[in-house]
């Protein structure tokens, strides 16, 4: 997540899990990936191109008193039947996943939203990813950062039409003030008021001034993602 006044953030005292995606064989950090249930978790579609048992999550962020960082392995990935990796509308997969941990009484599924509509103004976006373009190096310290959502139309203006999405992509903008997602932040929580409202799926490069970045919409996925883990 690159920017110049990101801070540290673990999340305690909420019910919001943030764990690392990544490569099972040699631990490298792929994603981020957002912990709904015990037993299902949400991330972007594009993070996920190989085989459930080429993935692990590790929640980085979790607060225990042993040495060893809780993880997942994932069982199963089902991606959004609508889901177009070449206009990247849809980005969104479900994981359900084996945790092999203990405290799992606040993964209830209440982060996500209750409604599809009616979202706006400011949220915080939370992710691993690289804070410097330049250096390339992800973190193994969970980050967030201040950002406002925009709407469609202004966000194809800044992103042109061909980048920027469509009315019904399943997508939605929001731009930050000097602060902006990057590499390694994709499937990483947009949360406004407490609730997951969206997923970090792509932008313009990193923190281009006055560029947008776009992710997924969780309220208009809400439908599809209680199919599945409810």
């Amino acid at each position: 997540m690159f920017n110049t006044n990101i801070f540290n953030h673990n999340l305690e005292g909420t019910n919001v899990r943030v764990a690392s995606l990544r490569n099972s064989s040699n631990s490298q950090h792929l994603c981020v990936a957002t912990v709904l249930t015990p037993h299902y978790a949400v991330t972007a579609a594009h993070c996920v191109e190989e085989t459930p048992q080429s993935y692990i999550l590790q929640l980085n962020n979790h607060c225990i008193e042993s040495q060893d960082i809780p993880k997942a392995q994932v069982l199963a990935i089902i991606k959004h039947d609508l889901y177009n990796p070449f206009s990247h509308e849809h980005d969104i997969a479900v994981l359900r996943v084996k945790l092999n941990f203990t405290d799992m009484t606040s993964l209830n599924g209440t982060i996500l939203p209750d409604s599809s509509f009616g979202i706006s103004g400011n949220c915080r976006i939370y992710g691993y990813g690289y804070r410097d373009i330049k250096l390339q190096e992800t973190s193994e310290t969970l980050h967030s950062a201040d950002v406002k959502l925009v709407s469609l139309d202004e966000c194809t203006s800044s992103l042109g039409s061909g980048l920027a999405p469509y009315a019904f992509s399943g997508m939605l903008c929001a731009m930050g003030d000097g602060v902006d997602a990057c590499q390694g932040d994709s499937g990483g929580p947009l949360i406004c008021s407490e609730k997951v409202e969206g997923l970090t799926s792509y932008g313009l490069s990193c923190n281009v001034p006055g560029m947008p970045g776009v992710y997924v919409s969780i309220g208009a996925h809400l439908k599809w993602l209680r199919s599945i883990i409810y």
